[in-house]
């Protein structure tokens, strides 16, 4: 659908310009080299990946400031020090700051203690003992100078006064350290005021974060510039430069070619040749080609499915929630955060809001709002049509939409895939799951039942057919009794998937069960409320409240999570398996990095 056409072009040079020509071809940026020699696996360099970290701390400061654009003072050596000095600064403040907590809490039973020098105190010290109320006898018995200067409901906090350890007690002493409560709290304030001190010159230096990203960018494309000097063909009179370049395109490589006097050939891919895959969506399908993109890249010569994965990633994710309040919620949601989504990604965006919109749009078709069914005759009510109640339907319902998501898969392969080996394969998938719905559904829905049974079964007699005959890629024509037999012997082993197919569609029923499983937890959380108010005296209001609240919350995020992950599980999974049948490689521009002031936000 939406992969872009490519062709083979070759620029052929004179060597001493070699450098000049990938440096302009960069800046063009629309060519995918092809490799013709080993790259070095590179490390970066201690200063680059200094200065990366650096990128990343300022990157994720809350707050920036007004950037800078002018870099004539922009030293990078000593901003990324000064700005890993402030990092290490703050990692070691925090975890200070951590133990000083840790230690005040453990302190504050024995009180502020002042820990003089033994000479002040004539040689005695202070012992401490954390003792459990029912050995409090065992330490009356004793002849100790002691103090209780604590008691909670477990423990008692005894101070002892003695010059060496006692070896009476009932318990080993307590370990408290040499700072005094008081000394703990005044560190504590000075950690706290460093930490905001570095805090702001953090904040200080993120208005010079385009500077650095651009240095980072300048970097890397040198490295990348570098990296395709090595790959490419030359000798000591011509260089020669093979790459891929979507057709559109073409008229901008011709004129590169006539402007930098370079000879070109330009020609279509060949049979054993294995293009990159650049996808290419209008705005509004862009996301699902985002979800593609994060699972898989489909080969050149297969199809672009990414709008139907939105279109039923979007589908499966309602149906999972099936409940128009929490659709509202997401939706309300959405829209609070809309600026900053927009500004972050507007694929995601438009992504949140579709899903929301469809949570909102199936919960009212299956009556649901935070569990409650709409009254009877109001127009809510009217707009049911779907009875979550009604296992059988539900079941029938997923495993019909099951067939439908694979044989539009299957489908997408016939129709749109560049690669047409096995399309009478993928046709037989296709009627083995056509035959095999409309045989199950046959006694339900059909009159005539046995007619129809009697066609299923011929469907599926030619779907097989058609897979035992089709599924291997020897050649029919003067084959050997040899290849006959293995071809039909990779056919009788591709049948073997009907057991897979039939597993993958039963995979749909998961739609039902976690839609079900949502619906019953919001009506078992609104029972409990209702049943709280009536039963507690007084607070019964609130309990319900907190019941509400927190039952729906959970419920709520335990729908979301299994939406997206089960959501995207029957794409990824039973979708691409029999709509993808191989992995390709991404359409990698050679270009030169672009980074505005808005990247920096």
């Amino acid at each position: 659908m939406a992969i872009v056409p490519l062709v083979k072009i070759a620029l052929l040079g004179e060597t001493y310009r070699k450098n000049h020509v990938l440096s302009a071809l960069q800046e063009l940026g629309v060519l995918h080299l092809i490799s013709h020699g080993e790259a070095d696996n590179v490390m970066p360099s201690y200063r680059t990946t200094r200065a990366y970290e650096a990128y990343l701390y300022l990157k994720t400061t809350p707050e920036k400031r007004r950037q800078v654009q002018d870099d004539k003072d922009f030293d990078l050596d000593n901003f990324v020090g000064k700005t890993l000095h402030i990092r290490d600064q703050v990692l070691n403040l925090e975890e200070e700051k951590s133990l000083l907590h840790r230690r005040i809490t453990a302190l504050k039973p024995w009180g502020n203690f002042d820990y003089r020098g033994l000479k002040d105190c004539g040689n005695l010290r202070v012992w401490f003992y954390t003792v459990p109320l029912g050995e409090m006898e065992d330490v009356a018995a004793t002849d100790l100078v002691w103090e209780c200067v604590y008691q909670d409901n477990r423990f008692a906090y005894i101070a002892v006064i003695s010059e060496d350890e006692p070896d009476t007690m009932p318990v080993p002493r307590t370990h408290t350290g040499s700072k005094s409560l008081g000394w703990l709290y005044n560190r504590l304030d000075e950690v706290e005021e460093e930490l905001e001190d570095l805090r702001w010159q953090r904040v200080g230096l993120t208005g010079r974060l385009t500077l650095l990203a651009r240095r980072l960018a300048y970097a890397a494309d040198l490295a990348e510039l570098d990296e395709a000097m090595k790959e490419t063909y030359e000798d000591p009179k011509i260089f020669a430069i093979e790459a891929w370049a979507p057709e559109p395109a073409i008229g901008q490589v011709e004129e590169f070619a006539r402007a930098q006097g370079l000879l070109l050939e330009v020609s279509s891919p060949a049979k054993d040749d294995k293009p990159p895959t650049l996808l290419e969506n209008p705005s509004q399908w862009a996301a699902g080609q985002d979800l593609v993109r994060f699972y898989t890249t489909p080969g050149y010569s297969l199809w672009d499915p990414s709008r139907l994965v939105f279109a039923f990633f979007i589908l499966f994710f309602s149906m999972i929630i099936s409940d128009a309040g929490y659709g509202l919620l997401l939706f309300a949601g959405v829209l609070s955060l809309g600026r900053r989504l927009k500004k972050s990604s507007a694929h995601m965006y438009r992504l949140m809001l579709f899903l929301s919109l469809a949570t909102v749009g199936y919960g009212a078709l299956c009556g649901s709002y935070f569990g409650v069914s709409p009254p009877e005759g109001s127009l809510l009510r009217e707009i049911k049509v779907i009875d979550l109640q009604n296992q059988d339907f539900m079941m029938k319902f997923s495993v019909i939409l099951g067939v439908v998501h694979l044989c539009t898969a299957l489908a997408g392969n016939i129709l749109f895939s560049v690669d047409k080996r096995f399309p009478f394969q993928n046709l037989g998938w296709l009627l083995i799951l056509l035959g095999g719905l409309c045989l199950w559904l046959a006694p339900s829905v059909f009159a005539g039942a046995q007619v129809v049974q009697r066609v299923c079964w011929s469907v599926l007699g030619i779907g097989a057919l058609l897979i035992l005959c089709f599924s291997s890629s020897r050649p029919w024509r003067k084959a050997s009794a040899k290849d006959r037999l293995l071809r039909f012997a990779e056919g009788l082993f591709a049948l073997t998937g009907i057991s897979k197919i039939f597993g993958d569609v039963l995979s749909y029923l998961r739609l039902f069960a976690l839609g079900l499983a949502s619906a019953q937890l919001a009506v078992t959380f609104n029972v409990l409320a209702r049943e709280s108010m009536t039963s507690i005296a007084g607070a019964g209001m609130l309990v319900a409240i907190l019941i509400l609240c927190l039952g729906h919350g959970l419920n709520l995020l335990l729908a979301l999570m299994s939406g997206v992950v089960h959501g995207l599980r029957l794409n990824f999974i039973e979708f691409f398996n029999w709509g993808l049948a191989e992995e390709g490689t991404p359409f990698k521009p050679f270009a030169k990095r672009r980074i505005s002031l808005w990247n920096q936000l």
